[in-house]
């Protein structure tokens, strides 16, 4: 039976995650749960669960009234792993306070990070690539995408790979791009016509944003370099990515679109788990799309993969900005015109830094939001 602590297990990955967990109980047990701040959820999970630590990010006094021992702030994250030594962490946090999780979970040698997290990835690479040389720890990927192209590569050469291409839905304003009266609301926006996703993931596939750092994701996960990656908006998103190789063979993966798939993947490598989810229709396959991206209509795609090309600094700096720009948008504190005016005014400001040490990851991070928060005022 593997140990499983979920990082993050009141948002939409973490319970897709206890779900499978739940109808699969011979295999796992669940150690330890974490969340930011829903703990009314949380409190369900534990009766459900009974995991012997909680961690609460925010702090929010409650008596959870059972056995359960509480961490609270982000430090708790590090101290639950270190505590519990699970078999497995599913890294589930949002945004760049999923990077020191991460890296503690590299030095506890944990053997299977099932990653949804991210923002730890492109803002840390390569810190992360270079600390994973030294450890046992194996990331395995949760996007779709990335999961994708990791089932793709198996057993295959790196060298053998002329290109990777990865597919994105165009989120929720890619099949309303001729309608000039859409709605750019909170609602419609975190409203994602194919995947149930949280507010911060939606708003980025909207922009996306999130494809962008994919991009970058998919060069540090599988040491592919930025000019052999595509992508191709894909509405269906029953393909969820591509890999090319060099005798022009192309092995996609193609699934319903379901979060569970990819994540069992992750928690059963290098096995698999018998899912009672929907299978794929193979006469869905005559109506399958693919557009390349439109730039006009996503320029923070085209700017992140132009930037993450000269410096991961200002990779790091346009996280910041994004994060701080898509929750005052969910917020409903700007419109959603101002995520792409805050990002390119970031880009436009940021002065290249070395970034060969978590504390210089965090330090550009916190100088990006500052200024954003500044700014935010002139909006």
């Amino acid at each position: 039976m593997k140990k499983v602590l979920v990082l993050g297990s009141t948002g939409s990955i973490g319970q897709n995650v206890l779900d499978i967990v739940y109808h699969n109980k011979e295999k796992f047990k669940i150690v330890a749960l974490t969340t930011k701040s829903n703990v009314h959820l949380l409190q369900k999970q534990i009766k459900t669960f009974s995991p012997e630590y909680v961690c609460i990010t925010d702090k929010v006094d409650i008596d959870f009234k059972n056995k359960t021992k509480v961490l609270y702030g982000e430090n708790g994250l590090e101290e639950i792993i270190k505590i519990t030594k699970p078999d497995i962490v599913v890294n589930a946090v949002v945004g760049i306070c999923g990077l020191k999780p991460l890296l503690c979970c590299i030095d506890e040698n944990i053997k299977i990070v099932a990653l949804a997290n991210k923002e730890s990835i492109i803002t840390g690479g390569e810190i992360v690539k270079n600390k994973l040389k030294k450890s046992g720890t194996k990331i395995i990927p949760v996007d779709s995408e990335h999961s994708a192209i990791f089932q793709c590569l198996r057993n295959e050469s790196i060298n053998n790979v002329k290109k990777i291409v990865l597919t994105a839905s165009g989120g929720p304003l890619f099949n309303k791009r001729k309608n000039k009266k859409m709605s750019h609301s909170v609602e419609s926006i975190v409203n994602h016509p194919v995947w149930k996703m949280g507010k911060k993931i939606s708003v980025d596939s909207a922009t996306m944003m999130n494809k962008g750092f994919e991009y970058i994701e998919a060069h540090y996960l599988f040491g592919i370099p930025y000019e052999k990656i595509d992508i191709l908006i894909h509405p269906q998103s029953i393909v969820h990515s591509f890999v090319e190789f060099v005798d022009n063979n192309v092995i996609g993966l193609f699934s319903e679109p379901d979060m569970r798939l990819p994540i069992s993947y992750a928690m059963m490598f290098p096995e698999r788990l018998n899912l009672n989810i929907k299978r794929l229709d193979l006469d869905k396959l005559n109506n399958l799309e693919f557009f390349l991206p439109d730039y006009k209509m996503f320029p923070l795609l085209k700017l992140v993969i132009q930037y993450a090309k000269i410096s991961p600094s200002y990779i790091i700096a346009i996280n910041a900005a994004n994060e701080v720009a898509v929750n005052m948008f969910t917020n409903k504190k700007i419109k959603f015109k101002h995520i792409n005016k805050i990002v390119q005014d970031v880009v436009k400001k940021h002065k290249i830094k070395k970034v060969s040490a978590i504390e210089d990851v965090f330090e550009i991070d916190s100088i990006t939001r500052n200024y954003v928060n500044k700014i935010l005022d002139k909006i």
